[in-house]
């Protein structure tokens, strides 16, 4: 397959790191280019009442510039597929086997700290409708530039029968619309108190699009494009992906109330620590997963040369039963 070029991934501004994509090519039609991560912008919600870390040492409000460079590097990633955000596969040209963090798609620890008497973790406030590729506000998002592109083939976009696109048709298409995040909870190994099973560990998959019309193994989009380009056809996947549109909401009366539990990602948990008043201080270890899912609706040559903004945003607060 021939390669798309680069989509730049700026997980904000604050931080310039140059992770890199490459090629796959399995079943998906691919993001076969040179893609970077210019930046990674992660901060917690509650004043200075949760801190977050990338050692479980180190503490702040937000993560500094120069921790995160020094943590990413420069990488190579491609595009893979996973179903639970944990297990993550690559295949086409390569063979088809397990994708390998940190150097097939972005994968890192973080660390939250409180002393607040509310102990769950939420990934919140999906933002990505609010803003643009050249602004920024308090919340989650991943939005991008977008890319101009003409198409070489007639193809169904979807989700409509109807929804076609023809050779030579002119349209702007988004990189953002193919990224997935995982937040999945670990046991701390910092914290002897921290004895839970696997079991009782979250885990949370998040397709911050909110659109599953153009989600994962569609027979539209990137699928029927293949198949245009390529005419070649091939199965589609039989599992389905276990993800979330939508992050949990609050209370309006009670901002430390969480209504649901849909993206809690982890539970804190009593240390040995106390602060400086003598309040024990509470923990909890998660690992956040991003990637660019081959088998999205959206993640095909349209998008190359686009770039893209991604900012996570943490909050702690108590269930609605709680």
């Amino acid at each position: 397959m021939r390669n798309i070029r680069r989509v730049y991934i700026s997980i904000i501004s604050l931080v310039f790191l140059a992770i890199i994509f490459g090629t796959v090519s399995y079943a998906w039609m691919t993001l076969s280019s040179i893609n970077n991560v210019d930046g990674i912008s992660l901060g917690a919600s509650t004043g200075n009442e949760l801190e977050i870390s990338l050692d479980g040492i180190n503490y702040s409000k937000e993560l500094p510039a120069a921790s995160l460079t020094e943590l990413f590097g420069d990488i190579r990633l491609i595009d893979v597929t996973s179903v639970d955000g944990k297990n993550f596969l690559l295949g086409g040209l390569r063979a088809v086997g397990p994708a390998v963090a940190t150097e097939h798609y972005l994968s890192f620890e973080l660390w939250f700290q409180t002393t607040r008497p509310e102990k769950n973790i939420f990934l919140i406030n999906n933002v990505s409708d609010l803003v643009s590729y050249d602004s920024t506000m308090n919340g989650t998002y991943v939005v991008s530039r977008g890319v101009s592109w003409v198409s070489n083939y007639d193809f169904q976009n979807g989700p409509l029968e109807t929804d076609m696109v023809f050779k030579g048709d002119r349209d702007t298409y988004y990189a953002s619309d193919a990224i997935r995040i995982s937040v999945n909870e670990e046991n701390d190994q910092l914290n002897l108190l921290d004895q839970r099973s696997s079991d009782e560990l979250k885990s949370f998959l998040f397709d911050p699009s909110g659109n599953p019309d153009r989600g994962y193994g569609l027979s539209y989009g990137a699928y029927s494009y293949f198949v245009a380009r390529t005419r070649y056809h091939i199965w589609l996947p039989t599992t389905t992906q276990d993800v979330s549109y939508r992050l949990t909401q609050f209370d309006p009366d009670n901002p430390y109330i969480a209504v649901d539990d849909d993206s809690q990602v982890a539970t804190m948990v009593a240390t040995e620590d106390v602060n400086i008043s003598g309040k024990t201080i509470y923990r909890a270890k998660v690992r956040v997963n991003i990637w660019i899912e081959g088998w999205d609706a959206d993640a095909f040559d349209s998008i190359e040369d686009d770039r893209v903004l991604i900012q996570l945003q943490f909050k702690v607060a108590n269930l609605v039963t709680e």
